[in-house]
């Protein structure tokens, strides 16, 4: 606690007019170069979280960590408890506005400011915590069931204007602490306008660039001083990098952010690849975009000690390294936060030693980055364009198993030979048990027959879209194929959560192992595939008679 301390003693203040600004695919204070390792702080939900805000700060910063991450939102309705109005939430209708929401942002900008810690604030949520989205269409009336729906909250006019109402209210507002209007407060990173947003069709992208654009351009005409960044989840498909490298290229945006989480969203296995990942994005931020980038999420679990046979805080390291190698503006671990008495996901404590082998690493390169080296990758570059650094599917191979009932074999969707897709995987139980496949690629099914027949495939089947709703016409076109065979093209419907069960007639086939295909070739129809299949409806194989072979 004695060195705590002292660390904290020598911070020096943010002073006045310190604003971080963005040239070219850098950024700058006081036109010298700023580079930063940072951290996502839990200290704006929750009684003991607000509560602890000194300790979380005073960790971060005795880290070497010069910009954090925090959200400001909370959206409820008439029914929120008394406890979330006074812990969680800055509103509770679109006129109804709670000042403990807004007195704890100002403690911690005060407190950050004290500390020389700059921060990056979040104004809105894509997922449901804390209010998100799906509240603000429930204030307007509007359908909250599925993730197409959300496209919505981009292009309706009066959730439009709620959200420019909470805008409006934190660059005009005076912090009570600093009297400093937020709007001239250098403590103050950056603006971003949503945390992770997505789209799920082609309309929503365009409302979304739109929304983006306006609320930026709304945020600089009352608050020219700091920066605005989108707040886009990042990128697993080509469509969805192509889509996030537009939004970077609007003119109202400052700088390009991405989240990425190597063990989950983005299934990295290889530091190879999550090299490539990190190396996309900055090459597409820094030299097509011509912005500075930042990781404003990344994270590997601390609940277990390894992942991949390899300490949790190696990945760390390994991560901040490339990111600092290749360029990027600054990258902030998920999440600094007091121990509530179980070990969370990501959890990175301030008042235990659990997670002291995370905070050296990142320890080590927050002093790093405050003195970069002139060395970059030389793979980057403006000759390198928007070319991808890496294979853009994702394959995975498993042990195949079938189970065999009269006049049936019965395969589970997740038990397929091998499968390669932008994005793959398998999720739930039940009856929504399924395995998926983003955009285009295949399945392999491999199966056995005791004798010769001429089976059937019946299996429910969608496309694959975020969530379990897609638009009406976003299903996909899926070729069938047995031993290299074709047998069906097949029309399957938009992802519903539970697909249509479809018959497939495979053919003649002999007694022995066969594998079966379904892939969905690269069109405009490339919605990706689901496969469901419980212990009540699983994908089978359904023999027939025997054949003479």
């Amino acid at each position: 606690m004695h060195s705590l301390l002292l660390a904290l003693t020598t911070l020096a203040a943010i002073p006045d007019g310190a604003f971080v600004r963005a040239e070219g695919g850098r950024f700058t204070v006081g036109g010298q170069p700023f580079v930063f390792v940072g951290a996502n702080l839990d200290v704006m939900h929750g009684a003991g979280e607000r509560a602890r805000v000194e300790d979380t700060l005073g960790a971060a910063r005795a880290d070497g960590l010069t910009v954090g991450r925090v959200w400001a939102l909370g959206e409820g309705d008439a029914a929120s408890p008394p406890w979330s109005r006074a812990h969680q939430l800055f509103r509770v209708a679109p006129e109804a506005w709670l000042d403990a929401g807004y007195d704890q942002l100002d403690r911690v900008l005060a407190a950050a400011r004290a500390r020389g810690l700059r921060l990056i604030i979040t104004l809105s949520n894509y997922w449901d915590d804390f209010g998100g989205i799906r509240q603000y269409l429930a204030w307007a009336g509007l359908s909250t069931e599925g993730f197409a729906n959300r496209d919505r909250f981009f292009s309706d006019p009066k959730v439009r204007t709620w959200f420019r109402a909470h805008l409006l209210r934190l660059v005009e507002r005076t912090n009570r602490i600093t009297g400093v209007r937020y709007a001239d407060d250098p403590t103050i990173f950056a603006w971003e306008l949503m945390n992770e947003s997505q789209v799920t069709t082609a309309d929503g992208a365009l409302a979304r660039r739109a929304w983006i654009d306006e609320m930026a351009t709304f945020l600089r005409s009352r608050d020219p001083q700091h920066l605005v960044t989108p707040g886009v989840m990042g990128y697993t498909t080509r469509a969805e990098r192509a889509e996030w490298l537009a939004i970077c290229r609007l003119p109202s945006v400052d700088y390009c952010d991405s989240h990425l989480y190597p063990e989950t969203t983005d299934r990295v296995t290889t530091q190879a690849r999550l090299e490539a990942y990190i190396d996309d994005r900055v090459q597409l931020a820094r030299w097509v975009a011509k912005k500075p980038i930042v990781f404003g999420e990344f994270g590997f679990h601390t609940d277990a000690p390894a992942w991949l046979e390899r300490p949790r805080a190696d990945w760390f390291a390994a991560f901040l390294a490339r990111a600092l190698f290749d360029g990027a503006g600054g990258a902030l671990a998920w999440i600094y936060q007091p121990w509530n008495g179980h070990a969370r996901d990501f959890g990175i404590y301030v008042d235990r030693p659990d997670t002291d082998d995370v905070r050296a690493e990142l320890r080590r390169f927050a002093a790093v980055a405050a003195a970069p080296a002139a060395r970059e990758n030389p793979l980057l570059g403006e000759a390198h364009g928007d070319a991808l650094f890496y294979d853009p599917y994702v394959a995975e191979a498993r042990s195949p198993h079938q189970h065999d009932v009269p006049g049936a074999v019965e395969i589970p969707p997740g038990a397929f030979a091998s499968g390669r897709w932008e994005r793959l995987g398998s999720w739930g139980a039940g009856a929504t048990a399924h395995a998926y496949g983003a955009a285009d690629g295949w399945f392999d099914y491999s199966f056995t027959l005791t004798r010769g027949a001429s089976p059937t495939l019946v299996a429910r089947l969608s496309s694959e879209w975020p969530g379990s709703s897609a638009p009406a016409d976003g299903g996909s076109d899926v070729v069938v194929s047995v031993d290299g065979v074709r047998v069906a093209t097949l029309g399957v419907i938009a992802d519903d959560g539970l697909g249509r069960q479809e018959h497939i007639a495979l053919g003649k086939l002999h007694a022995g192992r066969h594998v079966v295909r379904l892939a969905v070739e690269p069109s405009e129809r490339a919605h990706g595939l689901c496969i469901y299949g419980d212990e009540r409806a699983p994908m089978r194989i359904v023999t027939a008679a025997p054949t003479s072979r």
